[in-house]
C-alpha cells in the first residue's frame, strides 16, 4: 500500500542519505542539490544550464547522455572516478520520468565508495 510522505519527512530522508544528489529539470537547468556533498557546488548553480557546471570538454558527452534520456533510448549511465587523493567515487545518472513515461529531468547520484 502506497502512502504519501509529508515534505518535512522527505527532506529529513534526503538529508540522511550518504549520497551527493543533484536534480536537473527537463529544461536542462539545475534545480536542486542535496546537503551531503562530495563535489563542491555553490548555491548559485541553481537555475544554471547543466553545461555551465562542467568544462567545455565534457559538453559533447553531457549532450549525448541528456538526448538519450530525453528520447527514452536510455535511462541510466554510470562512471567510476578515481581522484588524485585515492578516493573512488561512483557517479550514476538516472532519467526521472512521470508515471506516463514523460521525461522530467535527470538525477545525478555521487557516492564515495572508498574513504
Amino acid at each position: 500500500m502506497l502512502q504519501t510522505v509529508n515534505a518535512s519527512t522527505l527532506i529529513a530522508l534526503l538529508k540522511t542519505l550518504p549520497l551527493d544528489l543533484t536534480f536537473m529539470d527537463a529544461a536542462d537547468r539545475i534545480v536542486w542539490f542535496s546537503a551531503h556533498r562530495i563535489f563542491n557546488r555553490p548555491p548559485d548553480i541553481i537555475g544554471r544550464n547543466v553545461r555551465e557546471c562542467h568544462q567545455p570538454s565534457s559538453w559533447a558527452a553531457i549532450d549525448r547522455m541528456v538526448a538519450d534520456f530525453k528520447s527514452g533510448s536510455r535511462d541510466s549511465e554510470e562512471h567510476l572516478v578515481e581522484k588524485s587523493d585515492g578516493r573512488r567515487i561512483r557517479i550514476r545518472y538516472l532519467a526521472v520520468r512521470s508515471p506516463s513515461g514523460e521525461y522530467l529531468g535527470l538525477m545525478e547520484l555521487a557516492e564515495l565508495i572508498t574513504g
